[in-house]
């Protein structure tokens, strides 16, 4: 069974905890007029962002929405501004759209994710579609860039849809933790991401995944659009199933310590799982609980492109 099949076998299996899931997420999250102004501005950045692809092109309007120490993926962790500075301009058109997001109780962090669709000219049909997924950080001077981008593909596109929030709880009135705590914040992040990943590198069960991840979890694999819950992303993660080894390269958190996100690499070193030996890197989006406990709300995992031959 190949990735696509694999795919299109759990979404078939889904489908129906997914729509519970789906119908729970909607935007009328219990929240503040701090959150909601905040959220507001986000996704307008986001859709300025797509616009300017077009009137700029795709490596200017990068450049000029990413910060200075951004990453993205080509195919590892690079800095993003550096990698693009080195690359040509192409003509081609990357569109996207905002489909799923949220911002820490801070407004100073967030996330969005949604469909993404390419042409190699403006003029001419879109070949190549997939789901983007971008963290932002708000600027000294108000405006929000973005500090990590990746993305996965599908074979078509997906309809356009009303932006989404994650089930949470109500969001707090912005209040900002001790800025000499955010270091020990931002630690137990990680540290709980390094802990996620030992759990997962000694075998991916439904128990574990409960215990790190939100319910309505939106897990994105290349082969087709994000799926929700637990239950899609044990099957997904399986995948790598064989003691996969993770290296956890970096990550942030929110001014409130609320909203981080890490990233990184994982190994699975098992030639006898359905896809063989694989590499990739991945992006998550975490959400702090009022127990003090991180747990994922976005998994994303894309493999490396195979090494080229000789």
């Amino acid at each position: 069974m190949n990735r696509l099949q694999r795919w299109s076998y759990v979404a078939a299996t889904a489908v129906a905890a997914g729509a519970l899931l789906l119908s729970s997420c909607a935007s009328e999250t219990e929240t503040g007029d701090g959150y909601e102004m905040a959220l507001t501005s986000l996704v307008e950045s986001e859709r300025a962002f797509s616009s300017a692809s077009a009137e700029l092109g795709v490596r200017d309007a990068f450049i000029a929405y990413m910060t200075d120490d951004a990453v993205i993926f080509r195919p590892r962790a690079v800095n993003a501004r550096a990698f693009l500075r080195q690359q040509p301009a192409t003509p081609g058109l990357l569109s996207w759209e905002p489909a799923f997001a949220d911002v820490a109780d801070a407004g100073d962090l967030g996330f969005t994710t949604g469909p993404w669709k390419y042409a190699t000219d403006p003029e001419d049909d879109y070949i190549a579609f997939g789901q983007y997924f971008s963290f932002w950080k708000k600027q000294s001077d108000g405006t929000w860039k973005v500090v990590i981008d990746h993305g996965t593909s599908q074979p078509e596109r997906d309809a356009k849809q009303a932006v989404r929030t994650p089930v949470r709880a109500a969001a707090g009135q912005g209040e900002e933790v001790d800025p000499a705590d955010i270091a020990e914040i931002r630690e137990s992040l990680l540290e709980r991401d390094r802990a996620f990943a030992s759990e997962l590198s000694i075998g991916v069960t439904s128990e574990i995944l409960a215990t790190f991840a939100e319910p309505s979890i939106r897990v994105m694999r290349n082969g087709g659009p994000p799926l929700y819950g637990i239950e899609s992303m044990s099957i997904l993660t399986s995948e790598t199933a064989g003691s996969p080894t993770w290296v956890v390269l970096g990550g942030d958190v929110s001014r409130s310590g609320d909203l981080g996100y890490t990233y990184g690499e994982y190994t699975s070193a098992a030639s006898d799982s359905p896809i063989g030996q694989e590499s990739g890197n991945y992006v998550r989006a975490w959400r702090r609980s009022p127990d003090g406990a991180w747990r994922i709300v976005v998994d994303l995992m894309v493999p490396l492109p195979p090494a080229p031959d000789g």
